[in-house]
């Protein structure tokens, strides 16, 4: 398929930065320096691939953006350490998930990795106690407009934010009550390493946890950060043979062996980092399956974060990666069910939820967005490949 200039760069410079590139790498004549790097900058990509643009592709603002980046890390892993030992009297092992555990240790130094927030990853009965813990440090509960009970019976963490403006995830769960993925969390905790961040103990995923943990976040957001593309590009080639078998079972029971495979497929197109176990996962999803990424152009969709801007896309990539026909079936019935759970998510408070009327307005609105998913599907199927 046909590669925007941008876009092409985009994976020349992934392609560089996975074989350990340190020089700078030539864009292709007619490229726009300007969008290049806003789109690095919008996959927050700036530290981490910035450093291979040429010099005269770069301004003071980006030079700027560079600094912040590398700033923030520093400084959200500073404030982990200091809050650690609070969150440890009420949790033995608080696991560092995401985007801090991966500065911490799998990229050459923090800065490299940029993340937003602190998670943290505590057994369900510790949750409570940590948030007043840091509360009393001066953390208060991230303002919202959705009532308590969605985060109580939906979602699977709470939001503080620190007195200087640091925001911390406190997990109980890695998936979302109801999913067809299950990412067992005491699984997660028990097998997970110690680790140093300053002078306090920390706990890291295994790397095998790390990649299943992505692929989840991969599928909510609709496969359009670059960010774990690179993530996993460094993570799955470290793995050894028996990792490899453990990364598939688990995969495969947690259902993610689909959105796996379609994960390990982006990293192969933008990176061209390829793993032995790789092509064992390709049956899971099937013929019909990948022809219909290849349709899409998934790794162009990522570095086009097309899911912010295409409606249908996200949803559509969710039924791809479910792993059975009669879950996919369920999961497309489910966008138009109507119940406390959605209504909660868009605001509405759980002792005044609307009535008919608004409902089916949001069922209408729910149809439509199964039309353009149809759409998308039947266009993706007749693309030339």
């Amino acid at each position: 398929m046909a590669r925007s200039l941008e876009q092409q760069y985009l994976i020349d410079l992934s392609h560089a930065w996975a074989k350990g590139a340190a020089g700078p790498v030539a864009p292709p004549p007619g490229i726009d320096p300007a969008a290049v790097r806003s789109r690095l900058e919008a996959h927050n990509v700036e530290v981490t691939l910035g450093a291979l643009l040429p010099d005269a592709m770069k301004d003071e603002a980006f030079a700027r953006q560079v600094d912040v980046s590398r700033a923030r890390s520093t400084d959200l892993l500073l404030e982990c350490e200091r809050i650690l030992p609070l969150i440890g009297r009420h949790a033995e092992r608080p696991v560092l998930l995401k985007g801090a555990a991966l500065a911490l240790r799998s990229y050459r130094e923090p800065g490299q990795r940029w993340f937003m927030d602190l998670d943290l990853l505590l057994p369900r009965s510790a949750v409570r106690a940590a948030c007043e813990e840091l509360e009393t440090a001066g953390y208060r509960p991230l303002p919202g407009g959705r009532d308590l009970k969605f985060y109580e019976k939906y979602h699977l963490h709470r939001i503080l934010v620190g007195p200087a403006g640091a925001c911390v995830e406190l997990h109980w769960d890695l998936t979302v009550p109801g999913s067809v993925y299950l990412l067992s969390p005491s699984g997660v905790i028990a097998r997970s390493k110690p680790d140093r961040l300053g002078r306090q103990l920390v706990w890291r995923p295994c790397p095998v946890d790390q990649i299943l943990h992505a692929t989840y976040q991969n599928i909510a957001d609709g496969f359009l950060d670059l960010r774990r593309v690179l993530d996993l590009a460094l993570l799955a080639p470290a793995l050894s043979p028996a990792e490899g078998v453990m990364l598939v079972d688990l995969a495969r029971r947690a259902g993610l062996a689909r959105g796996l495979a379609l994960s390990l497929h982006i990293m192969k197109q933008i990176t061209g980092i390829e793993t032995e176990w790789m092509g064992e996962l390709d049956h899971d999803l099937g013929p019909a399956a990948q022809r219909m990424i290849r349709g899409l152009d998934v790794a162009g969709g990522c570095l086009d974060r097309r899911a912010r801007d295409v409606p249908g896309y996200t949803a559509l990539l969710h039924l791809l990666t479910t792993p059975r026909d009669t879950l996919r079936l369920r999961e497309a019935c489910r966008l138009l069910w109507v119940g406390e759970q959605i209504l909660l998510e868009m605001g509405y408070r759980a002792g005044s939820l609307p009535g008919a009327v608004v409902r089916s307005r949001v069922v209408a609105g729910q149809a439509r967005l199964l039309a353009r998913v149809g759409g998308l599907a039947v266009r993706a199927m007749a693309s030339p490949r």
